[in-house]
């Protein structure tokens, strides 16, 4: 997929989802260096994760929890690490089910993460949902896998999965780490995903000790390195923003950002597709990405 001046889709301009169709591998992290078309095209494994050839796909709910704020950091801070400067990526906001509460709209988050590689599914579903096809579409013609990392529900994956032949299902690698996602998820997307795709159902990220990291901590001190890199700080700084704002007053109120901790669980998912599950907790995440030059 090549760079696009714009890729967001706005409500009114679902036009850009024919752009989607360009070849992959040059969707660069935001403010990596870019690497030359040649590198990407050699780029080595980056856990189950082949840069040549795949596409990551994080879907955000962004509802009725502030936890998928601090996740859209933690992804955000990932790519923008030069080590994966050659994922071929999308986000998409509003990626709700059925669950009850209300949206958090976090559009500069989005794009100081994801620059204008995300979609908006809560302002434009059917248009969302048909640029996610599209490049789904595109990553297994060229022999590629998509790697969809379930923020939330799959609502969205599952709308744009039923818009591919059946046949190339099984290329499509869902990753979840959450129950209650699950359980907000309708009974018929549930079906076609767990059944007829790749799906693979990992330990829940909010807690130690279960072979995944804990991205959820009381702890406040994790915050001063975050928010001093100068690459990755002003995520950060609108991550904390919104989770402050939004947090006292949302239908879950989550107790680390309570505790002026940090809960980025929903990063698990990432830390499978890309290898770095081994990772015991927030402080090793912190370290390899809050100091990369």
């Amino acid at each position: 997929m090549t760079i696009l001046s714009s890729f967001r889709i706005f409500p009114l301009h679902a036009v850009l989802v024919a752009a989607l169709l360009t070849p992959a591998c040059t969707a660069l992290a935001q403010d990596a260096p870019a690497p030359k078309l040649a590198e990407c095209a050699d780029a080595p494994m980056i856990g189950r994760f082949d840069p040549s050839r795949d596409v990551l796909i994080a879907n955000y709910d962004s509802k009725p929890d502030v936890d998928d704020l601090q996740a859209v950091a933690g992804l955000g801070s990932v790519l923008k690490h030069p080590d994966f400067a050659c994922v071929d990526f999308i986000a998409t906001s509003g990626a709700y089910g059925v669950q009850a509460g209300t949206y958090l709209p976090a559009a500069e988050l989005f794009n100081l993460a994801f620059g204008d590689k995300w979609l908006d599914a809560h302002e434009d579903r059917e248009a969302s949902v048909d640029a996610l096809a599209r490049l789904m579409s595109k990553a297994l013609q060229r022999g590629g896998k998509v790697w969809v990392a379930e923020a939330g529900q799959s609502d969205v994956t599952a709308a744009a999965v039923r818009k591919l032949r059946e046949a190339k299902w099984r290329g499509i690698h869902i990753v979840q780490h959450s129950y209650w996602n699950e359980s907000q998820t309708s009974p018929d997307a549930m079906n076609t995903l767990v059944y007829n795709t790749t799906y693979h159902r990992i330990q829940d990220g909010n807690f130690a000790g279960n072979g995944t990291p804990a991205f959820n901590t009381d702890d406040s001190s994790h915050w001063q390195p975050l928010l001093a890199d100068e690459r990755i700080g002003p995520i950060w700084a609108e991550a904390k923003r919104l989770s402050e704002l939004h947090n006292p007053v949302a239908e879950y109120v989550n107790p680390a950002v309570e505790a002026g901790g940090l809960d980025f669980s929903d990063t698990v998912e990432i830390a499978y597709i890309f290898g770095f599950e081994d990772m015991e907790g927030v402080g090793d995440f912190v370290s390899r990405f809050a100091k990369a030059k």
